[in-house]
Parts: structure tokens; C-alpha cells; sequence
């Protein structure tokens, strides 16, 4: 483990550290940390909105709370993209020695320009869609608020773009009226990519985009093989920012038809046809996404710096609920090329041991109905127990325990790291 960890020391720190370096990509990192007061914050409500005990969340409802807890959860983590789009931006023209807010505002503007403004129906209503201001849409807020800050900047070092107005005029006037130009500049140019897209077989850039992630998913089979392989994927694209709600709605109504399929042989006590896919998407992400609540523990055994203690108190609490959006965006492990292996091996490791203890007849049982109907905030632990009976608890805490041996080197060395930056 020392040597592992010296190794990684030696060749992966300083390639982080380069990539560190790059504007981009602190520019990505800073906006997705800017998001982290909303995400932890807004995480507990959704805990009490899909509140895994069924007698406290049907009494949550009759109390008439259940809807308000949910449009926090709406207002938050469902619209993270909104954020993403002025966060971005933000921080990319402010490490340009920029006007931060208008390269933002700009951003979050052409955002709103590339949607779609329609929700289609019997009587189509003028409205922006959900799904799009939340998981579909953060990969667009990505890549637009990194193109328009980059924009923003180099126009706004154009003297010639730029509308001086006299000292007498109040600065707030003068510097809210300086970029106008730039602004025009900005807008026309995301005229043409809506025009563009318009005239295409997409209905939008975020179309475009989920499709050109999704389809090749699409005619992909429901082998424990491929479903190992899509989840790998999906927690790859997760490295990026892009929200593994993209790949695994995909993959889902794939997942149900095999739990329907089930349900007939699981009441008649007879042999699961699809007991190996559907225990192995089971274990493909232990707990949420990367296994991260292996990491958690970690932290809270090992970690030396204040920065991953203190965080990591925090965030223990959502994850327990499957909810790892603050780590994630917060640590972060999104462009943290130190975390890459780890989380992304997590699906390779959990979706392997549950294949396994398919396969030598130590899970033999699933229950399709309880698959179906369980809350996703239920802890896994717990889900997994009653699913698959004991067994699926003790192939829980096997693979638990596995992804605290592969997270512990790579932890380390980013919280010594951090540990060093605090004493100096």
C-alpha cells in the first residue's frame, strides 16, 4: 500500500497538478464547488421528500409537507444545471481578471436561448422543461458557460467593443452599459446555433447532446457483462460532470422489463430468470454512484486535513441516503484525476463480487416486487437485505470493504496534499 501510494505520489500527482493548472478545468472545478452550498443543503430535504420508511413518509404527506420539501428539492438539485451555466462562466472570466457576473449573466442567458421554450402536448404551453435545467442539461451548462466565458473574455479585451462612457456617468450605469457590444456578439452567435439546430433532426442542442450519449446505448443487451460495462461508463461520464441520469435512463426501463419478467417465476417460488442482471445492477453502484460512502468512512478515520474532515462530516449524512452530489461536486471528484481510478473501478469491483456470488449460489433469490417498489433513499445495506435476504447485506459490506482498500491510497495522497497547503 505505501509503495502504491509513493507511486502514485511520483507520476499522478504532478499530471494533476498540471491539469490543475489549466484555466479550464479550475474554472470547472471552482463553479462546481460554488454549487455545494445549495447541493448539501437542499440534499436533507430530499431525504425527508422520498423518505425511505413508508408509515413517515405517508405521514409526511397527510401533514401536507411532502410537496413544499419537494419543490426545494426542485428549486436545488433538480435546476443544478441553471447554476452550473452562471457558475462556470463566472469563474472563468473572474480568473481572467474579468467581469465575472456579466460573463455569467451571459452564460445563463444563452442557456435559456438553447432550450427549448415549448412543452409539447394537446395544448402546448410556453415553458422551460425540467429535465432540462437539471441532469440532462449539465453537460450543455458545461460546455456553453466554458465557450461563452472564453468568448467573453478575448471580446472583452477588444478596446474597440467596449462603450466608454464618461466619468460623470455613475459607474454602475457605465459598467453595466460597457459590454453591449459584446453582448450582441454573444446573442448572434447563439441565434445561429438555435437556428442551426432547428432545422436539424434535433429539436435542441440538449437533444443533440443526450442522444449522441444515449443511442449507442440503446440496442446494447441486458447481459451482467454489459450492464457492469454501462455502469463503468456511466461513472466515467460522472469524472466529467456529466450526470449518470443521461445513460441509466436508458438502461432502466431495460432493468424493469426484467423485474416484470420475474415477478411471475419469483411468486411461484421458481428460478429467477434474470437473477444474475438483476443482482449485478443491484451491486453495480453499492451505495450512489462510485461507492462513495467507502470513502466517506476514510475521511472520517484517516483524514488528517481540516478541509476533508470538516467536509466529509457534512456530507456523510445524504450519502448514507444514496445522495453523493455534494462529494462529488464538493471534494471534488468531478476533473480530479486522482479520483478517476477509484471511483471509476467501483463498478468494475461491486458488479464483479455480486456476478460472483451469483455464480457459486451464494445469491439465489430476488425479490422483483420489493426491486420495483423500493425508495432509492433507502441505504443500501438495508435495501439489499430485504431484496436479497442476508446475503445481499454480507455481499454489501464485502464489497464495502473493497472499495475502502482501493479508495485508501488515493485518498491519502489528496489529503496530504491539502494537509501540506493548511500547515503552510
Amino acid at each position: 500500500m505505501k509503495k502504491f501510494q509513493k507511486w502514485l505520489e511520483k507520476y499522478l500527482v504532478p499530471f494533476s497538478n498540471k491539469l490543475g493548472q489549466n484555466k479550464v478545468l479550475q474554472s470547472i472545478s471552482a463553479g462546481m464547488v460554488m454549487t455545494l452550498p445549495v447541493t448539501i443543503g437542499a440534499s436533507i430535504f430530499s431525504i425527508f421528500a422520498s423518505f425511505p420508511i413508508k408509515p413517515v413518509a405517508d405521514w409526511f404527506a397527510k401533514i401536507g409537507v411532502t410537496s413544499s420539501m419537494t419543490a426545494i428539492v426542485n428549486g436545488t438539485m433538480n435546476i443544478l444545471a441553471v447554476f452550473i451555466a452562471f457558475s462556470i462562466a463566472y469563474n472563468y472570466a473572474q480568473k481572467a481578471n474579468a467581469n465575472g457576473a456579466i460573463a455569467g449573466l451571459f452564460s445563463l442567458a444563452s442557456f435559456f436561448i438553447l432550450m427549448p421554450q415549448v412543452v409539447p402536448g394537446k395544448k402546448p404551453v410556453n415553458a422551460f422543461q425540467i429535465t432540462y435545467l437539471g441532469s440532462e442539461g449539465i453537460i450543455v451548462a458545461i460546455l456553453l458557460s466554458v465557450l461563452i466565458g472564453v468568448f467573453y473574455v478575448k471580446l472583452s479585451r477588444n478596446k474597440k467593443l467596449t462603450i466608454k462612457l464618461p466619468d460623470s456617468v455613475p459607474s454602475m450605469v457605465s459598467s453595466s452599459l460597457e459590454p453591449l457590444i459584446i453582448g450582441i456578439i454573444i446573442f448572434i452567435a447563439v441565434f445561429m446555433v438555435r437556428v442551426i439546430f432547428d432545422f436539424s433532426p434535433f429539436d435542441s442542442v440538449f437533444d443533440f447532446i443526450n442522444k449522441l450519449i444515449t443511442s449507442p446505448l440503446l440496442h446494447v443487451g441486458g447481459s451482467p457483462i454489459t450492464l457492469i460495462l454501462i455502469m463503468v461508463l456511466s461513472n466515467l461520464l460522472f469524472t466529467f460532470g456529466i450526470h449518470p441520469a443521461a445513460i441509466q435512463s436508458v438502461i432502466i426501463p431495460i432493468v424493469i422489463s426484467m423485474m416484470v419478467g420475474s415477478t411471475p417465476a419469483y411468486q411461484a417460488g421458481k428460478t429467477i430468470p434474470y437473477l444474475s442482471n438483476l443482482v449485478v445492477f443491484a451491486f453495480s453502484n453499492n451505495d450512489a454512484a462510485g461507492a462513495t460512502l467507502s470513502l466517506v468512512l476514510i475521511a472520517l478515520l484517516f483524514g488528517k486535513s481540516k478541509r476533508y474532515k470538516e467536509f466529509f462530516k457534512v456530507s456523510a449524512l445524504p450519502n448514507i441516503f444514496n445522495i453523493n452530489e455534494p462529494i462529488i461536486f464538493g471534494m471534488p471528484i468531478v476533473l480530479n484525476p486522482l479520483m478517476f481510478i477509484p471511483f471509476i473501478l467501483s463498478s468494475f469491483i461491486s458488479g464483479g463480487v455480486a456476478l460472483l456470488a451469483v455464480k457459486v449460489g451464494f445469491i439465489t433469490n430476488y425479490n422483483p416486487s420489493l426491486g420495483m417498489g423500493m425508495p432509492w433513499t433507502m441505504p443500501k445495506l438495508i435495501s439489499d437485505a430485504m431484496i436479497m435476504g442476508w446475503q445481499g447485506a454480507v455481499v454489501w459490506l464485502i464489497n464495502f470493504a473493497l472499495m475502502v482498500v482501493v479508495y485508501l491510497p488515493f485518498f491519502r495522497v489528496a489529503d496530504n496534499q491539502a494537509f501540506e497547503e493548511e500547515n503552510k
